[in-house]
């Protein structure tokens, strides 16, 4: 009994004494780079509407901040371009609409474009690659920009509807 102990004992001391490789994590140099090729083309309201929004200060800021989108190589560069929007976002949001923009569902979209933003941020936090919700934050800014237009164009009134 005694000797089977000692066995054991030494086979168990030899077994913890030998060397593991540890294996090196390496970080690969392109794993910082976000492919953020082919993106949607971003689209423009009507011409109508551009003639509206041209004295909008802060949808003009805004505007200009999703272009930086288009030039991302970097996942720095995407974290960098987020922060820029989210302050651009929070100026447009408490800004003064024009009257003919002052409505729920011009709101409403700016508050999706928000969420997108968002929801991208949350993906780099995470190291998820940002690509598919990206996408959907440039067609939500597109929507966006598209219901500008939608308000131009519509020659109801929405005040007839409920007016009883």
């Amino acid at each position: 009994m005694n000797k089977s102990f000692l066995i054991a004992l030494f086979l168990i001391g030899c077994i913890s004494c030998v060397e593991t490789k540890k294996e090196e994590v390496t970080k690969d140099a392109t794993a910082d780079l976000v492919d953020l090729k082919k993106l949607p083309k971003k689209e423009n309201p009507s011409f109508g509407a551009i003639e509206v929004l041209k004295d909008w200060t802060e949808y003009n800021a805004l505007n200009a901040a999703t272009n930086a989108i288009y030039a991302i190589d970097t996942k720095e560069d995407l974290i960098v371009a987020l922060d820029d929007l989210m302050e651009k976002q929070k100026l447009l949001e408490a800004s003064t609409y024009p009257e003919v923009f002052d409505r729920a569902d011009i709101k409403s979209r700016q508050k999706v474009f928000k969420t997108k933003v968002l929801q991208v941020k949350f993906d780099l936090e995470y190291d998820k690659n940002p690509r598919k919700t990206v996408i959907e934050m440039v067609k939500a800014y597109n929507a966006f920009n598209n219901q500008f237009s939608v308000v131009i164009r519509s020659t109801l009134n929405p005040e007839i509807l409920f007016d009883e």
